[in-house]
């Protein structure tokens, strides 16, 4: 499949869930999809690490979370709270510069394992 028509798909797809976001930022955030399907970033997914990716992708939209309408609110996003602590406070995952900087990990820690940034 070409690279373009890979990204009109998944700016398709993300439109359907980001009704209010700009083209320009459909396509910020379908270029990010693609990055972190390269980078097989959901080999290590988790539901805190799913809910960052989530904020992730409405940042790249500049889009705003409330206007997602998540299937299950009630056990979703608490509000969308990015600083929530069922939201990872770090990513396995490249960011761009809409994105929070975080720390970026190679995998999700163990427990009582420290944050260390990625080398």
């Amino acid at each position: 499949m070409r690279g373009e028509d890979a990204l009109e798909i998944v700016r398709a797809s993300l439109a359907l869930a980001m009704p209010t976001a700009s083209t320009d930022g459909l396509t910020r955030a379908a270029e990010a999809v693609l990055l972190w399907g390269s980078e097989d970033a959901a080999d290590h997914l988790d539901e805190s690490l799913s809910r960052r990716m989530l904020v992730d992708l409405f940042d790249a939209a500049h889009a705003a979370p409330s206007e997602f309408p998540a299937a299950e609110p009630e056990q979703f996003m608490h509000g969308w709270d990015r600083n929530a602590e069922s939201v990872a406070q770090y990513r396995t995952w490249a960011h761009t510069d809409d994105m929070a900087d975080l720390i970026r990990r190679t995998r999700p820690p163990e427990p009582d394992d420290p944050i260390v940034p990625f080398a």
